[in-house]
């Protein structure tokens, strides 16, 4: 599928993605943030029911033994292997600690001769010191009323801070595998519920005059408003369907009814123009300008009832396999084509094509009649023959005016000319093209072309062999 940023399916594909990421992704923060301060305050207050006991610990302590094991003892027992507890007095020299700072983990880099030299504010906080993260709890220690000097406890959440940058980030790859997993059955479900509309827009695209009749849309699975819109767009097929056939019948009718009298019209013109040796020259030229004019409006109505027989499904084809260079050949000389204005170009031997020998024959002088036309007197029209696949390929080629690229989308139209006023000089319809189309496809072939302004033009006929 082609890439568009600007199509219904990567806008909600995109939608939904960003939404799901802003979800997990804010979802993620959250609980990082959440888990942060979880761990940090049960830290916090674990040091401070520490240090809010200690006292009474000691004192309890004091009854039965000396009042400096009664401190270390109470340490001891407070400590772990993560909690650090000392006692400075008040002139700050140490009086007791935990067995904790002597550990190796403590000892590393002087660690624990920083800690001991930590401030005596009295304070409950979180510090960084040496890539570690403690948690400290510095208060007055008091005993039975007195106060023996400054406790601290810290508490070293280093290891608990990298376990939860673990998790973290456990968290966070296993939050983009789900987005990413999202992403996709997003994608894929956003593709399913727009197929409707994709199949609504190919059928639209294929949607022609040959097939108004016959063209309808069934979404029995689609959402309810795509099944609405289908049942419209079935509808709109409908009218179109009715007043394509109207206008069809409306056109042959017509044609067929004014073609007898403009005939009628036509003999007495010529007729007269015959026997009217006592016409003045200006009575003359009037009625030869009158009689070309009818000529032209009932060749104009004959292709009109071709092509309304054509859109109709009225013609009959009777294909048979046709030599092409003999059928070229004949057409040609039978409208008495001199050899030095049409040549025939045969590229390949035995060329066999499958097609309606009249009708081929209608579709062959039509094409050549209109290279000549608008070509120059002294340039030669080229038929070329030559085999392709499965194809007999017959090109009609010129050296005329060519057709300019913005015409060539439209050359096939009805009444489509390009230059108007000479083809009213050449007594040029506007249908001939049209018809020449028409037949080529009732034949089950294809015709193109190729045109450059100056260079002259090459219509393509494609007819299977």
């Amino acid at each position: 599928m082609k890439f568009d940023p600007g199509c219904i399916q990567f806008r909600l594909t995109a939608g939904m993605v960003l939404a799901s990421i802003l979800g997990f992704g804010g979802m993620t923060a959250w609980s990082n943030f959440r888990m942060q301060q979880i761990l940090i305050q049960g830290h916090k207050e674990n040091a401070l029911e520490i240090a809010e006991r200690f006292g009474q610990d000691v004192a309890w302590m004091d009854e039965t033994m000396p009042s400096k094991e009664a401190l270390q003892k109470v340490i001891n027992y407070r400590s772990t292997a993560d909690t650090a507890i000392w006692i400075r007095s008040p002139e700050g020299k140490l009086i007791a600690q935990s067995e904790t700072l002597e550990m190796g983990s403590w000892q590393k880099d002087g660690f624990a001769d920083e800690l001991i030299q930590l401030p005596t504010e009295t304070q409950l906080t979180s510090i960084r010191l040496n890539d570690r993260q403690l948690i400290a709890c510095i208060a007055p220690l008091e005993v039975n009323g007195t106060v023996l000097g400054v406790l601290f406890v810290l508490d070293d959440i280093t290891q608990n801070q990298r376990s939860f940058a673990t998790v973290n980030r456990d968290l966070t790859i296993a939050s983009i595998i789900v987005v990413c997993l999202s992403a996709i059955v997003i994608a894929i479900y956003v593709r399913q519920s727009i197929k409707p509309i994709c199949k609504m827009n190919e059928l639209a695209a294929k949607v022609s005059s040959d097939n108004l009749a016959h063209t309808n849309l069934e979404l029995d699975r689609a959402p309810t408003e795509v099944r609405d819109l289908a049942q419209a767009f079935n509808m709109m097929l409908g009218r179109l369907s009715s007043a394509w056939d109207q206008q069809r019948r409306f056109v042959s009718d017509v044609s067929h009814e004014l073609r007898t009298p403009l005939t009628l019209v036509h003999g007495y013109l010529q007729s007269t123009l015959r026997r009217g040796n006592t016409l003045s020259e200006p009575q003359r030229e009037g009625l030869e300008i009158a009689a070309a004019e009818a000529d032209r409006t009932i060749r104009m109505l004959q292709d009109l009832l071709d092509l309304a027989r054509a859109d109709g499904g009225h013609i009959r084809f009777n294909v048979e396999r046709l030599s092409l260079k003999d059928f070229v050949l004949d057409t040609l000389d039978m409208c008495r084509y001199s050899s030095e204005r049409v040549q025939v170009d045969v590229q390949a031997p035995g060329i066999d094509a499958r097609a309606d020998r009249n009708r081929l024959k209608q579709v062959l002088i039509n094409l050549v009649d209109n290279a000549i036309k608008y070509s120059d007197d002294s340039t030669v029209v080229t038929v070329r023959l030559r085999q392709e696949g499965e194809w007999a390929i017959m090109q009609i080629c010129d050296r005329g005016r060519g057709i300019p690229m913005a015409d060539l989308t439209q050359i096939f139209e009805p009444f489509y000319r390009v230059d108007e006023d000479r083809s009213r000089m050449t007594g040029g319809t506007g249908l001939g093209l049209s018809i020449v189309k028409t037949l080529v496809e009732g034949m089950r072939g294809k015709i193109k072309v190729q045109s450059k302004p100056g260079d002259g033009s090459i219509f393509t006929v494609s007819l299977p062999s």
